[in-house]
């Protein structure tokens, strides 16, 4: 997949997607009204297509399942949906 977005800001957030291509990195600054809508986009389409969202703290701990986009969020980790079987 590769690159998806820039940054400019000390302060990036960053969504990894886990995929049969590897890590792609989309970062964003959460003070900049369009990076973040640009984010929020790519996490409605990674949804869409099964990705799951987990959040990860700061200190580097598990955080949560997301469901919805948190723009505040400082680093997000999409991984494919597995199939049951």
């Amino acid at each position: 997949m590769g690159e998806m977005s820039g940054f400019g800001s000390a302060k990036t957030a960053i969504m990894h997607v886990l995929d049969d291509t590897g890590d792609t990195k989309i970062m964003w600054n959460p003070r900049d009204k369009d990076e973040v809508k640009n984010a929020k986009k790519n996490f409605a389409r990674l949804v869409e297509q099964g990705f799951r969202a987990f959040s990860v703290k700061k200190t580097g701990e598990k955080g949560e399942r997301l469901t919805e986009f948190d723009p505040a969020s400082e680093k997000i980790i999409f991984v494919p949906q597995l199939a049951g079987g």
